[in-house]
Parts: structure tokens; C-alpha cells; sequence
């Protein structure tokens, strides 16, 4: 009984000394030597090999930051380290502060710890830095930090001047001045809906603003690609010389019209940096299109601040990628002939296959060749095949006997704002459990731009006749 209690007592004692125990990883990244005494900029001042560092931080003002309530993080460059600034960033006051602040971050940094972490930071000029390990962007950090009341010092052994950001390069560069001179000008003047005034609001909630209101201008990539300022995201951005860019827009316009070369740019951009080392053969654009790149045909790269850019001599999309089928869903409706009741249906189904789908039904609403409208925009000039899957008599639905619905299309041609022209494109039969696609026909759009499609019921108000059923329409494309 004594040796059972003396393993007792021996095993609490263990586990009770196990539960004190620092996890390694917290017991590394604890910081220690802090003093207490002096502030980040006194702590910079004082080291002799910082003081080229030092000088540039009070000669801009942030030795006032530094010396403030706030924590800061300061990755200085060594004396030597700056002996080959460019002469041009001393000499411009505007440039060295935006030096010195490419170094400093508003808050304790204490890690990554290990080669493998990686850390992005903030910068107080609205920048981030990657910390990898010991690396600062490309310079090493010697030793430690030396930590102090309100941050932490930092030496590294070069400097890390400012980058451009992606728009920034775009917009100084001359290699592609095509396309450079394309993106510049696809803006607008919209309203500055954060600081005009707010007077009402229309019958469809959307507001109603003060007589001249503010404007800003709005460039169409920010917002139909990607905004290429923001530092907090990364990309990988093409560039295609004069000759590339006019030849690829040149193979679209036949499809795009007047958007051919919107075609064309809103598929240079993709998600992440890639640098030469990690560019593969292919890459997704932002719409998910094949980016095909060839190596050899990149005649420059930059490291910007918020990923990469790559100038091209070419860049060959195929045109199945450039000019791709699309679907309409039938539970995305743009709006409807009659007042919507609880007659429409949004559903979540099974299948023959046991695969969900949703579709609409519209059943039982009285309205005589009610019908269903959808909008789809940026529709290619192309002959297309039209499939269409409708499933009635699924469990649960009360439309079993088969119906007919017509498809009209708006032609643009002989429509006016006042008396609009839909065409019939096509008369389906829609059977009970029939699970697979119809071919509706094929379909060539009269100009590039917007599908306006009505899915109609009968000419009728009866139950079961009039009904209106939808999974999807499938638009394939048949290209030469």
C-alpha cells in the first residue's frame, strides 16, 4: 500500500510538473531582455552601425513616431548596407521618407521564428513586407531583436527600397504601351456614394443623392478584374508588347466586337505571386481561362509590391478558351411578367442519379403567357448550340402531365425602348421524368452584348397547361 501511494503521489507530481511546462514554439517567441527604459528611436540612435539609419528617421520626422506611446517594429539597415543607396532617394525628401517608412511597421513584430514561417506585415507607408525565417523581403536579419518599451530594432544587412505596386509599374512603363494606354482609359466618373448626401430613396430601395454630387473617377479593371493598387493582395500580372496585344485583341474582335480588347486584358490577371522559379506552363486567369505561357517569350519581369508583373512578346490564347460556352440557371431569374405569388417555386432536387439540382417552377398562376425573364451580359458573337433541362413530375411536384413553354429572345435590331421585339426561339415539350438535356436548336446573337430571354408559358390560364419549369440553359459555342 506504501509503494502504491508513493507511485501515486510520484505520478500527480509528474503531471503537475507536465501542465507548468511553456510550449517550446510560446517559450521561443517569449520576449525577454526587454528595456524598459528607452524608447525604439533611442534604442536605433544609440547603435554606431544604425546611425546612417538613424540620421535618414529624424531628417524625416519618424524619430517623433518612434519615440511615441505606439509600438513599432524598425528593420534598420547597417552603415555599410547603405553606402550604395541610390543618390536619388537621399537627395528627395519625398523619396527617403518613403524609404525610411518601407522599413518600419506599426507593431511588435517577435517572429517567424523558423525558415519554414512566413510573415506579412504592414508597413506604416501602406505597404507589406514578407518575413521569411530571418529574411526581411531580400535582406537577412543579423542576430535578435533588441526590444525596448514600445518595439523593437532590427538590423538587416541591406537596404529594401519601396516597390511600385502592380498599377503603379503599369502606369510608369513603356514596354507595353498599347495596353498600358487601353486599361488608363476604360474609366468613369461615378458618384462618391461615401460623401454625397442622401435625400431618399426610389421604389427599389436605391438611393436618391443631393443635386451635384461628388464624383470619383472609377476604372472598369478595378472593378469587372481586379483592383491592381490594393497592397493587401497578391497577382501575377501580364504585360503583352504592342505587337501581342494587337494580334491577340485582333483574333477576338470578330467574337467581342468593340470589347475586343477588354476580351483580351481581363484575362491577364491571376491570383498570386509567381516569380520566374514557380511560373508553370499554364495559368488561371481570375475567370478561370488557360493563360498559356511560354518562358522564352517573357522579355522582362518586375517584383512589384503586391505581386508580379511579366512582360510578354506573346501570348497565344486559344480561342476555346477566349470564347467559352456559358449556362443560364433557372433559379436565377432576372425579373417576371406577373407579380411573383407563392405559386413560384425554388427547388432543391434529386435526380435520377440521386445528384441535386435546383430549378424554378412557376405553377398554377393564372396568367396567361406569363413568362420568366433572363439577362445574360458579354455574350460572344457565335453560333450556339441551346440544351435545355426541365424535369417535371419529380417527387413531390404536382406538374405530371407534360406542357409546353417557348423561349423569345429580344432582337436588338428591330426592338426600340418603346415597343422591345422578342423573336420565338424555340417551342419545348417538357415530359414527366425526363432527366436529360433537349436540344433546343442553334442560336446566333445579332450583336455582341446582352441576352434578353423570356421562357414563356402557354397561351393559357389553366392549371397544368400553364406551367413553367427551368433547371438550365447550356449554350455551347461551335467554333471553327
Amino acid at each position: 500500500m506504501k509503494k502504491y501511494i508513493l507511485n501515486t503521489l510520484f505520478i500527480l507530481l509528474t503531471a503537475f510538473g507536465l501542465t507548468g511546462c511553456k510550449d517550446p514554439l510560446e517559450e521561443h517567441n517569449e520576449v525577454i531582455n526587454v528595456d524598459n527604459t528607452i524608447d525604439v528611436f533611442q534604442k536605433l540612435a544609440a547603435q554606431p552601425n544604425l546611425s546612417k539609419f538613424s540620421e535618414y528617421v529624424r531628417s524625416t520626422g519618424y524619430d517623433q513616431l518612434l519615440s511615441s506611446s505606439q509600438n513599432y517594429s524598425v528593420w534598420a539597415p547597417t552603415n555599410d548596407a547603405l553606402a550604395g543607396l541610390d543618390a536619388a532617394i537621399v537627395a528627395d525628401p519625398a523619396k527617403l521618407k518613403e524609404f525610411v517608412a518601407n522599413h518600419i511597421a506599426l507593431t511588435t513584430v517577435t517572429g517567424p521564428q523558423t525558415a519554414n514561417d512566413t510573415l506579412k506585415v504592414a508597413l506604416i507607408n501602406k505597404k507589406y513586407a514578407t518575413i521569411i525565417g530571418n529574411k526581411f523581403e531580400d535582406a537577412t536579419v543579423a542576430g535578435k531583436g533588441a526590444f525596448v518599451k514600445n518595439g523593437v530594432v532590427y538590423s538587416i544587412n541591406q537596404a529594401v527600397p519601396s516597390r511600385l505596386n502592380i498599377w503603379e509599374y503599369m502606369l510608369g512603363s513603356t514596354d507595353a504601351a498599347a495596353q498600358t494606354a487601353y486599361i488608363s482609359t476604360i474609366t468613369a466618373q461615378v458618384i462618391d456614394s461615401a460623401n454625397a448626401t442622401i435625400i431618399g430613396y426610389d421604389n427599389l430601395g436605391a438611393p436618391i443623392f443631393a443635386p451635384n454630387p461628388p464624383t470619383v473617377s472609377r476604372n472598369a479593371y478595378w472593378t469587372n478584374v481586379a483592383d491592381l493598387r490594393v497592397e493587401n493582395q497578391q497577382y501575377t500580372f501580364f504585360m503583352l508588347q504592342d505587337g501581342a496585344f494587337n494580334s491577340e485583341a485582333a483574333k477576338l474582335t470578330p467574337y467581342f466586337s468593340f470589347s475586343d480588347k477588354f476580351a483580351l486584358v481581363r484575362d491577364l490577371t491571376v491570383k498570386g505571386l509567381f516569380t520566374p522559379d514557380q511560373l508553370p506552363d499554364t495559368l488561371l486567369s481570375l475567370r478561370g481561362v488557360k493563360i498559356p505561357i511560354s518562358k522564352s517569350a517573357i522579355v522582362k519581369s518586375y517584383r512589384a509590391s503586391n505581386g508580379m508583373v511579366y512582360v510578354m512578346s506573346a501570348l497565344p490564347f486559344r480561342l476555346k478558351d477566349k470564347v467559352s460556352g456559358f449556362k443560364i440557371e433557372g433559379e436565377n431569374p432576372s425579373s417576371f411578367r406577373a407579380i411573383r405569388t407563392a405559386n413560384t417555386f425554388y427547388r432543391l432536387k434529386l435526380d435520377d442519379k440521386g445528384i441535386q439540382y435546383k430549378d424554378i417552377e412557376v405553377y398554377n398562376h393564372g396568367v396567361a403567357e406569363n413568362y420568366i425573364r433572363y439577362l445574360s451580359s458579354s455574350v460572344p458573337l457565335v453560333k450556339y448550340k441551346v440544351y435545355a433541362r426541365a424535369i417535371a413530375g419529380n417527387t413531390g411536384d404536382a406538374q405530371v402531365a407534360a406542357f409546353t413553354q417557348r423561349y423569345f429572345i429580344l432582337n436588338p435590331l428591330t426592338s426600340t425602348i418603346d415597343a422591345p421585339v422578342y423573336d420565338l426561339f424555340a417551342t419545348q415539350t417538357v415530359n414527366p421524368l425526363n432527366y436529360n438535356e433537349v436540344y433546343l436548336g442553334d442560336y446566333s446573337p445579332k450583336q455582341y452584348g446582352l441576352l434578353d430571354l423570356r421562357l414563356t408559358a402557354a397561351n393559357s390560364t389553366s392549371v397544368n397547361v400553364n406551367t413553367l419549369i427551368l433547371d438550365y440553359l447550356r449554350f455551347e459555342p461551335i467554333l471553327p
